[in-house]
């Protein structure tokens, strides 16, 4: 009952026509209750809304229509706000950034890259002039860092970490201890940058950054929400060295620029907590087993295509990891890791989730035999004895061979280490062994094994039977030796553990170990054969490791006992390999061979498949039954049929779990590695230049590759380049051919967008440009370069400072909707799809609502006096709206639609509606303007000169299901695409609701192949596909109107419209076309610019149906009947109606996401642009 009334209190109503809305709300806007659930719309309203209150000091009719409009989803705050707005975490002035969509820096100094690095880890999108009159304020890079990074993440206890970072510096050394917080990140990075032109030095600076206090991944971001996931920051200093030490001598260039800010972008959306495995697993390597733990960067590995170097390394914290049963031994693993499973009797396999494993899958287990190394024992501590000790013996430390391996083995199965002091408090010491007294002839010759092997210490035992029992018992008494055993081999009640001089000693010395043990404890003649028991779970663990590191698979069982205060046993047998054990354990063993009639119960292959390999005849002929409900025995059927394959091993189910911490390696080459045992797979802004920026023009010219196979990749050394988009900023008006070479540049390529920096900084100043007269006459100074002396002229009281900023307002925040300098903005959102047409009274509530979430943080005072004072100079807002194509599809019909399809065409019907949209649109701004401007009046702030804009609009339009921003649909009917972290419980809630998943567009092998499976270990991010109809899509005759072919003049006229009738700021655009329209669209933009028609900037894509520039777009136009097929399965796949129900057998953890992105837009979901060739 208690479930059922949380199910109840989660539940969420989000509009029909919005089946993305719930994995979208939950993913990005639902932070945790203090109850430890996830919050409900309401209670995200209650938060913010409150927030808003408290910072704003509204009115109550104020509150009133904010309540309205945001509870009925008509108008939200930005994505930021409804993350951290009235959390305690936005409350602290240094964090006052994280509830703003975007920024924009003018990159002046190496401050400023920190700020960047600041910004971008608060949630902010971060904007960057890299122009030369900003970047050439930088100093020369004078200094070589030789940087190396030390210390383990995680690994100093919580209490005693550094919260910010620490530097000393001693001579040409530099330590960089890098605090546990986003100011000890952020330090650090800044601080490596500032080395590189320090004048302090003289020659090569080294510098170690030591990571040891940096929290782990996986744990609890307080305050902010979210996880730590550091995975990406250990290689950030090593990456910002490589490109400073590569300008050693001169300044840095504007590409260089970009790619130490992105360097940071790609740290701090590393992604979410990888697939991993537990620290004691034991990696097979040529050194032998080595815990995953220990295994270092540079380790060769076995892999199917034998050692492979481990290229990458992660700690990932503490997580639940999962025993897989079978019928030998229980790899352990998280949920979402992956096991190769056997499919067919030729050897082929497929990677599978450990939570989709199946009874009756067969796991792949080795049967190589590692090389190993020579390793030795531990150096003789028990030298140094007390000043009156005159009877302590000879002792001495040999080389390891294989009869000490079998001491230490035989010693871990029956010895015993007695060592402390008597009555009389004097020290005694002792080693002794058991024996089965009744087995005199093994009992003699264990007995002279153990005289020889103990001659090796210099000592020897002393052997009897014990009166009145059948136990005969070995006592070496040497207090020297207990000392030696007690601290390296075996202590009473403490558990066992293989020491790593076996598991990563020779063949002979791992296989005399296990001797060693079946001499003890173990029964050559059981069947299956007994190796050893034990109460220690993990010691059994290993030590099954160390078979299976000899090519045998070893079979765990368990003993549960009849009395309640006893241990649970744990045994491990030897099912099979009898002529393995035989060449390798056998001649170290004092009671020899298995026999050969000894029958022994082994692995199979499923009969099923075997027949499907095999016919009848062959199976017969190959001593089977030939029936697909027997299966066949593995090693037979490698003999008869010749043919190399892994020990297939059966999966019985999952089993017992532990919350242990977790690691996770990657592998060149195989991407997989054999750990356990068994075969399991490794894991794996906007920035803006001057135009003739030659560099930055090409910087990302051939950043995508196609090999042979048609496969994409991306060049590794620009890779970082991907976080931002590249706009070429024009300060005069571009020719006509510059034009069209800037559309046919975007649109082969993605990048090189034309941004004309008049109209931007005239729009800067509309305060002083009250008339088109002034703004034409003003566009014509700035052409001309002297758009200093016309304001001076006309307006003398300007100081300096102002003069400087207002002719800089021209920065761009990452997806191009708002301009100034050195800004902050805050945006809000209206959801014209949600409101009548006819309803004006609800509109202008709608976006009185709007004005006022975005007037309220203006009350906020940077710490940053570069923000502060942009603030005091040109305060920033921006009212958007979403569904704007929906609105007025509801307000003028499907009429409406044709004319689209015509191109918007100046006839009479075309300018009729044209006066339409004018008027809707100028209603909304003068609303927006008169309700900031009253505010700003009431609260003695000084007023915004400009508060509307449109934001592409992509995550909170998902909210209602609104065409994004201005933009058209992309289809009546599409697949919508959605970004998750891998194994998010939204995600995996997502699947059962019905959704398909693949990986995401960002996920790539190690030659930057995309991935296509999306449970392949390497896959850090999923994109959910939802089939989605506009609501308008079954209007009659809506369906002849194919929208994807609206022509690109026809969309770049309607953003002009909104941008003269709305937009005081910029719109953001992405202008859709194919390639018969590039010299036509250049055409129009060039007279857009040279007609001062308010044109700033536009992003460009290529038509689906042209060329598909675009791996995995978010978006993909369907037909009818392939929605309602898709639908369909949906709904067939859903295993309940209730998402919320759903989400809870996932959601058992902390979010891993931490809120939206800071530009909250469709164009950032959209790949890198590959080259057409």
């Amino acid at each position: 009952m208690v479930r059922e009334l949380e199910r109840k209190r989660q539940s969420t109503q989000f509009p029909e026509t919005a089946p993305a809305a719930n994995p979208v709300f939950f993913r990005t806007y639902s932070r945790r209750t203090k109850a430890g659930l996830r919050e409900t719309w309401d209670e995200v309203c209650d938060r913010t809304i409150q927030g808003l209150i408290d910072l704003g000091k509204l009115r109550p009719e104020e509150v009133a229509t904010l309540e309205e409009m945001q509870r009925n989803l008509k108008a939200l705050p930005s994505g930021r706000w409804l993350w951290v707005g009235g959390t305690d975490w936005i409350a602290k002035p240094k964090n006052f950034s994280g509830a703003y969509n975007c920024t924009s820096t003018n990159l002046q100094d190496w401050s400023a890259f920190g700020l960047m690095m600041d910004l971008a880890m608060m949630g902010c999108g971060t904007g960057a002039i890299i122009e030369p009159k900003y970047i050439n304020q930088l100093p020369p890079i004078r200094n070589h860092l030789n940087v190396t990074v030390q210390g383990e993440i995680g690994s100093t206890p919580k209490q005693q970490r550094r919260e910010y970072t620490e530097t000393h510096i001693e001579g040409h050394s530099v330590t960089i201890h890098v605090g546990d917080s986003r100011e000890g990140w952020v330090k650090s990075y800044q601080t490596l940058l500032e080395l590189s032109t320090d004048n302090k030095f003289s020659e090569e600076v080294k510098v170690v950054v030591d990571i040891s206090d940096v929290r782990q991944a996986g744990e609890t971001l307080n305050g902010f929400g979210g996880m730590a996931n550091p995975v990406k920051l250990p290689g950030l200093y090593q990456r910002c060295a490589s490109i400073l030490n590569k300008a050693l001598g001169r300044q840095l260039n504007s590409v260089e620029c970009c790619l130490l800010i992105d360097e940071a972008a790609v740290t701090i959306v590393a992604g979410n907590i990888r697939r991993c495995l537990p620290e004691d697993a034991l990696v097979h390597t040529i050194k032998g087993l080595v815990p995953i733990r220990d295994v270092q960067v540079g380790d060769l590995v076995q892999t199917p295509l034998g050692f492979r170097r481990v290229v990458d390394k992660f700690a990932q914290g503490f997580q639940d990891v999962y025993e897989i049963e079978t019928n030998s031994t229980y790899p352990r693993a998280t949920l979402n890791h992956r096991q190769a499973v056997l499919v067919d009797a030729k050897g082929s396999m497929v990677w599978k989730y450990i939570a989709s494993l199946t009874e009756g899958d067969r796991l792949l287990h080795n049967t190589q035999v590692l090389p190993g190394t020579v390793t030795h024992l531990p150096p003789d501590f028990t030298k140094s004895r007390p000043f009156q000790s005159h009877t302590a013996k000879l002792f001495v430390v040999p080389e390891l061979t294989a009869e000490i391996a079998w001491l230490i083995g035989f010693t871990h199965g029956d010895g015993y280490v007695a060592l402390g002091r008597n009555k009389y408090n004097k020290p005694y010491g002792r080693v002794e062994w058991a024996m089965n007294g009744l087995d005199v002839e093994v009992t003699a010759r264990i007995q002279a094994k153990l005289d020889t092997t103990l001659a090796l210490f210099g000592l020897t035992a002393t052997h009897n039977i014990i009166k009145g029992e059948n136990t005969a018992k070995s006592i070496c008494s040497s207090i020297r030796l207990a000392e030696y055993f007690h601290r390296y081999i075996k202590q009473p009640n403490v558990p066992l553990e293989v020491p790593n001089f076996i598991l990563q000693g020779s063949i002979d010395i791992r296989a005399a170990y296990l001797a060693g043990l079946m001499d003890s404890d173990g029964g050559v003649n059981n069947r299956p054969p007994h190796l050893i028991t034990s109460v220690y779970r993990s010691f059994v663990r290993q030590v099954g490791g160390v078979l299976s590191s000899l090519g045998i698979a070893g079979r765990l069982t368990t003993t549960r006992p009849q009395e309640k205060r006893w241990q649970i046993k744990y045994n491990l047998t030897i099912p099979a390999f009898k002529e393995r054990y035989n060449a390798l354990i056998a001649p170290h063993s004092v009671k020899g061979k298995l026999r050969q009639g000894l029958k022994m119960y082994g692995f199979t292959l499923p009969g099923a498949i075997m027949r499907e390999a095999y016919t009848y005849s062959e199976m017969r002929e190959m001593g089977f039954q030939g029936s697909r409900t027997v299966d066949a025995n593995y090693e037979r059927y490698i003999a008869e049929a010749d043919i190399s394959l892994d020990i297939p091993v059966t999966v019985k189910g999952i089993g017992s779990y532990d919350h242990i911490k977790t690691y996770d390696i990657e592998v060149e080459e195989a991407h997989c590695f054999y750990c356990d045992g068994y075969l399991t797979h490794n894991s794996a802004g906007m920035r803006q230049f001057i135009a003739d920026d030659q560099l930055a023009a090409t910087a990302k010219d051939n950043l995508w590759q196609q090999d042979a196979d048609g496969n994409w990749r991306i060049d590794p050394e620009r890779d970082a380049l991907r976080m931002a988009n590249h706009t070429r900023v024009f300060h005069h008006k571009p020719t006509l051919e510059e034009c069209i070479n800037a559309v046919r540049k975007q649109y082969y390529s993605g990048e090189g967008a034309i941004q004309w920096a008049g109209e931007a900084v005239a729009r800067g100043n509309c305060d002083l440009l009250p008339t088109q007269a002034l703004k034409v006459d003003f566009l014509q100074a700035y052409n001309q370069g002297t758009a200093k002396q016309w304001l001076q002229e006309r307006h003398p009281n300007l100081d300096a400072t102002e003069l400087e900023h207002r002719l800089t307002r021209y920065a761009l925040n990452p997806c191009g909707e708002i301009t100034g300098s050195n800004f902050h903005c805050n945006l809000s959102e209206v959801h014209l799809n949600q409101i009548d047409p006819h309803n004006y009274k609800e509109q202008e509530k709608a976006f009185t609502a709007g004005a006022l979430s975005v007037a309220a943080l203006l009350n906020h005072k940077f710490l940053e006096p570069r923000y502060q004072e942009s603030r005091e100079l040109d305060p920033i807002v921006g009212v958007s709206f979403t569904g704007l194509f929906d609105f007025f599809v509801h307000a003028f019909g499907v009429d409406w639609l044709r004319w689209w399809a015509e191109g918007r065409p100046a006839t009479t019907q075309g300018l009729a509606f044209k006066r339409e949209e004018e008027r809707y649109l100028s209603f909304w701004r003068e609303t927006v303007h008169r309700v900031v401007w009253d505010y700003c009046d009431r609260h003695h702030l000084k007023r915004p000169n400009r508060c509307t804009t449109v934001q592409p609009s992509g995550t909170k339009a998902l909210l209602t299901g609104a065409s994004s921003g201005w933009h058209p649909p992309k289809a009546q009917r599409f697949i919508r695409r959605i970004t998750f972290g891998k194994n998010d419980p939204v995600a995996l809630a997502c699947i059962d609701y019905g959704y398909n998943v693949i990986p995401s567009q960002s996920d790539k092998d190690e030659q930057g192949n995309l991935l296509n499976d999306p449970f392949d270990p390497r896959v850090s991010e999923w994109l959910v596909e939802i089939p989605v109809s506009v609501p308008w899509a079954d209007l009659p005759g809506a369906d002849e109107i194919d929208v994807s072919k609206f022509s690109v003049l026809a969309q770049l006229d309607f953003v002009l419209q909104v941008q003269r009738h709305y937009v005081t700021h910029n719109t953001s655009a992405t202008l859709e076309l194919r390639s018969d329209e590039v010299e036509t669209l250049g055409q129009r933009i060039y007279e857009a610019i040279a007609n001062d028609e308010g044109y700033i900037s536009a992003a460009l894509l290529a038509r689906f149906d042209d060329l598909q520039s675009f791996p995995r777009l978010p978006f993909e136009p369907i037909d009818k009947p392939t929605y309602e097929r898709l639908s369909q399965q949906v709904k067939a796949q859903r295993k309940t109606d209730d998402f919320c129900a759903v989400l809870s057998r996932y959601d058992s953890g902390e979010l891993t996401e931490a809120g939206p992105s800071g530009c909250d837009s469709d164009k950032c979901m959209f790949p890198d642009p590959q080259p057409i060739s």
